[in-house]
C-alpha cells in the first residue's frame, strides 16, 4: 500500500512538463506548492490531469530542486538570478529568496570589485562624452580607451 507522500504529482509549469512527488511540492509548509500538494489551493488541470501553474517553466527545475536539497544549486553561468529570485517570491520559498539575495549581492560585490571601465562615446560627433560601463555590457560599438 503506498502512502499519500509517495503520490505522483505532473505539473504544467509555463509548458514545461515535470513529475515529482507530493512530498517534495509539500517540503516547505504554507507555501504556493504546499498548497497545491495538499489540496488547498485551487490549481487548474489540462486536458492530461497535470496541474498548470502560469509561470517560468525553465526557472522552475530550479525551484524543484531547491525543494528537493533545500540549497540553491545553479549551473556554472546562470544569469538569471533576479528572475529565479521572483520565482521563489511567488511560491513563498523565503529560505530560496534569502540565499538568492546573498548571491546577487556577492555577484554585486564581484562586478563593483572590477571596477567600472571607461569609454567614450563618438556617436555624439565631436562633442565626445565619457560613459562609466559595467564590464558585463557590450553593447558600444567603440573601442576600450586606456
Amino acid at each position: 500500500m503506498s502512502r499519500s507522500s509517495d503520490k505522483v504529482m505532473k505539473l504544467n509549469v509555463g509548458g514545461v512538463f515535470y513529475t515529482t512527488l507530493k512530498a517534495t511540492l509539500a517540503t516547505y509548509h504554507g507555501t504556493y506548492l504546499w498548497r497545491i500538494a495538499m489540496g488547498n489551493q485551487y490549481c487548474p488541470k489540462d486536458d492530461r490531469g497535470n496541474y498548470v501553474i502560469d509561470r517560468d517553466g525553465h526557472c522552475f527545475r530550479h525551484i524543484l530542486n531547491f525543494l528537493r536539497t533545500s540549497h540553491v544549486l545553479l549551473p556554472t553561468g546562470f544569469r538569471d538570478l533576479e528572475i529565479l529570485r521572483e520565482e521563489a517570491r511567488f511560491y513563498g520559498l523565503d529560505e530560496m529568496v534569502k540565499e538568492l539575495n546573498i548571491m546577487l549581492e556577492k555577484r554585486f560585490r564581484k562586478r563593483r570589485g572590477r571596477g567600472l571601465n571607461k569609454r567614450f562615446s563618438s556617436s555624439m560627433g565631436e562633442n565626445m562624452h565619457q560613459i562609466q560601463e559595467d564590464d558585463d555590457l557590450d553593447f558600444f560599438e567603440d573601442s576600450y580607451l586606456d
